[in-house]
């Protein structure tokens, strides 16, 4: 194998002098660059198929979840103000709203997508109670669902400059926002849900393979200072919360207290918190020593850097600054034609993994010239003097 490219001129014919789609093409562009081409370049599609897929239970999910908050803001109701029967019935209604309407109804098509459903009722039940439950803890409400971003917002975060002639056009789509006022300050707290196992990972971010919760913050503050010009917008803190219904085992005689506190623990957001402990009173009220909540652990008033992940509101404004640079660089390679098959390999993870495309890359160690991108595992604080040199 010999990398080549395709050269500018065909990048040109393909792309146009417009780059424009969501963060994760550019995420996958920065994991296999020849993946993005045959995707984006040829739009090269799999035989579409009428069955129901992971993704698709994902994708239930997602919708139920903006429903049950969407019904709940046009009744007047606020989730975490709820009781349990009325988030119960808010659940199951909005699954059946979202089945109906999905695929053709093909989850009602078999006995087996049926059962599916219904589990997905109850993971919806599930997740409305752990949501409310650390909305309860904080001061933030939500004030956005599925709030869409893209370059007709005029936004610094979604349309960059890669050449003279030559524009990167992003968009993207919040699962949740959340704000909390005071006199003087905006906090914004943006919230991804997740039915995998995606973790907020300081070094895939480095790496260009996790970019957008940063994205989704840095349009998200924009927006919010257009709209309160005079009020000071902090970032509070960046999240995935993982959509599941997990078991809670416990020693002797069940407790409900005991049990509900440590499902809610095994539901903790996990990702970046702004490190300054009026933003984290916002965020958990109640912490003492480590927050059922947020990935944030105290020990006699001072954060525990080992058990926490958070950051300095001054680290958050580097992250912007380096997340831009990376989607310009990124931009510049695929307009420049770069179409290397270099997939990338950190530890037992690769970009093959999931990869649909085995059959037309040819991808094989065994041969001359092919071989993985290794990613080497670095320490945070070495990222972080990366990150914020490179704002600079």
């Amino acid at each position: 194998y010999t990398d080549r490219g395709i050269g500018k001129a065909a990048a040109r014919e393909i792309y146009g002098k417009i780059l424009s789609g969501s963060v994760t093409r550019m995420e996958q562009y920065e994991a296999c660059a020849y993946a993005h081409f045959l995707a984006y370049g040829l739009e090269l599609l799999p035989r579409q198929e009428y069955e129901l897929k992971p993704v698709d239970m994902g994708n239930l999910f997602h919708e139920a979840i903006d429903l049950c908050f969407k019904q709940a803001a046009r009744d007047g109701k606020r989730i975490q103000e709820m009781s349990d029967e009325e988030r119960r019935k808010l659940a199951k209604s909005s699954v059946d709203e979202v089945a109906d309407q999905y695929g053709g109804a093909i989850l009602k098509s078999s006995a087996r997508n049926r059962y599916l459903t219904e589990r997905a009722e109850r993971v919806t039940e599930r997740t409305l109670w752990a949501l409310s439950e650390q909305l309860k803890k904080g001061d933030f409400e939500p004030v956005g669902f599925e709030v869409s971003f893209s370059a007709i917002d005029n936004l610094k975060a979604m349309r960059i400059s890669l050449s003279e002639e030559e524009e990167l056009q992003l968009r993207g789509r919040i699962d949740r926002l959340d704000l909390c006022e005071d006199e003087t300050h905006v906090y914004v707290k943006i919230i991804d849900y997740k039915s995998g196992s995606t973790s907020f990972d300081l070094a895939a971010l480095y790496y260009g393979l996790q970019l957008q919760l940063v994205v989704y913050m840095d349009a998200a503050l924009e927006m919010e200072e257009r709209k309160h010009p005079d009020k000071e917008v902090v970032p509070a803190g960046v999240f995935y919360y993982h959509i599941k219904d997990p078991v809670a085992e416990t020693a002797g005689e069940p407790d409900k207290e005991e049990i509900d506190r440590e499902i809610l623990r095994q539901l903790k957001m996990n990702g970046l918190v702004n490190s300054e402990q009026e933003v984290i009173s916002h965020l958990d009220r109640e912490i003492e020593k480590a927050s059922d909540i947020i990935p944030v652990a105290v020990k006699d008033g001072l954060i525990q850097e080992a058990r926490s992940s958070v950051a300095s509101r001054e680290r958050f404004q580097a992250l912007r600054g380096f997340v831009r640079n990376k989607l310009k660089a990124a931009g510049q390679r695929i307009t420049g034609g770069d179409i290397s098959v270099r997939p990338y390999k950190q530890g037992n993870r690769s970009a093959c993994d999931y990869c649909p495309y085995h059959s037309v890359c040819g991808f094989d160690k065994k041969i001359s010239g092919y071989g993985y991108r290794k990613l080497d595992n670095r320490k945070p604080e070495d990222i972080w003097q990366e990150i914020e040199g490179g704002d600079r």
